[in-house]
């Protein structure tokens, strides 16, 4: 029975190492009295989309077309959005994406971030080179006003605690090991 139940960890353990995870987040976000937004001031919504709606969003190259039609585009539905935080104290959402990546595999995003009357959206793409978990950050967001421009996206690779999960598991299969003999 240890032996079936050991089986069972490693499989896990295996799946779960060959699976990424993605947190799509932003930088500090201002609001339109140019503050930086509170733990409830902002809510962001994540959309994950195709890569032909991507292309068609990502279209629009200025901030102000970028959030008008992120907006225009899901304004209207933030019900039917796959994840949705509040900023935290620093100013700062962050959403963990509900797939799971492999190497290999790409994901698209439009995340729409509303504080009252003003919006800002943005689309996003990353395609995993690895299983390792990665999070992609909008570097600066302002909220109505002037300053509506969507920065690039920049990535960083999250150390992936399956590996380290994998080898406490070995070595905990060892210590059995060594107990029998």
């Amino acid at each position: 029975m240890k032996k079936l139940m050991v089986l069972a960890a490693v499989v896990v353990a295996s799946v779960m190492a060959n699976a990424a995870t993605l947190k799509w987040g932003s930088g500090t976000i201002t609001l339109a009295d140019s503050t930086t937004a509170g733990k409830d001031a902002v809510t962001a919504y994540l959309f994950l989309i195709d890569s032909t709606t991507y292309s068609t969003l990502a279209a629009n190259t200025t901030g102000k077309a970028m959030s008008d039609a992120v907006y225009a585009s899901y304004g209207s539905t933030l019900a039917s959005a796959n994840a949705n935080k509040s900023t935290n104290a620093k100013g700062v959402a962050t959403i963990t994406d509900p797939n799971t990546y492999g190497n290999g595999s790409t994901a698209y995003a439009a995340l729409l971030y509303i504080e009252g009357d003003n919006y800002m959206g943005n689309v996003a793409t990353y395609t995993f080179t690895s299983d390792l978990d990665y999070t992609m950050s909008d570097l600066t967001l302002s909220l109505g006003g002037a300053g509506t421009t969507p920065t690039a996206w920049s990535t960083a690779a999250v150390p992936e605690p399956t590996s380290g999960l994998l080898m406490l598991l070995g070595m905990a299969g060892l210590a059995l090991r060594r107990r029998r003999a």
